[in-house]
């Protein structure tokens, strides 16, 4: 069952962005549409996630975790390197360790040598695993992620939009 989230303003009028990028123009001469464009990825991260964590607290996963359990589910044989995550992730690497053991002493990941190189920890997801990403997955969509409100074009530009942005900082990683 979603929960209730507290519902935007529809008042765009008295835009918090707006005013943080107005505030900050008149006391610097620079990076005003930066500090705009972050203020606004920012606030809405803290949108989405609200509505993640919601969702995933149900389920007594981490937000780390489930996206742990996302990449495994996607990938071939439902299997990483620890490496690869964390790349994917951008998180660090005994961020992603540490949440793969929580994952293991659930049940839901099994962590593995690599078979040719012992240098390579892999991490690969349960039965059970599956079964909690997959319920997961069914309570993130059925609250579309937090971005319900938002039509389809305008969530199909964004992610445009984003990707562009992300070449232009260096998020070239592939999802391979």
């Amino acid at each position: 069952m979603a929960s209730e989230l507290p519902t935007p303003a529809d008042d765009e009028r008295h835009d918090v962005v707006d005013w943080m990028r107005a505030e900050w123009s008149q006391r610097r001469d620079s990076a005003d549409l930066e500090f705009g464009t972050t203020m606004a990825l920012l606030r809405t991260h803290q949108w989405i996630v609200r509505a993640m964590d919601q969702e995933l607290r149900s389920l007594r996963l981490s937000r780390n975790a489930y996206l742990i359990l996302t990449s495994l589910q996607l990938s071939k044989q439902r299997t990483r390197t620890l490496g690869k995550l964390s790349k994917y992730l951008m998180v660090h690497p005994t961020t992603v360790s540490m949440a793969v053991d929580q994952l293991v002493k659930a049940g839901l990941v099994e962590r593995k040598a690599h078979a040719t190189d012992r240098r390579t920890v892999l991490a690969t997801l349960t039965p059970a695993g599956l079964e909690v990403v997959e319920d997961a997955n069914d309570r993130l969509a059925a609250v579309r992620f937090g971005l319900a409100p938002v039509d389809t074009d305008t969530l199909e530009a964004l992610i445009e939009q984003l990707q562009q942005v992300r070449r232009a900082v260096g998020d070239v990683e592939t999802g391979d």
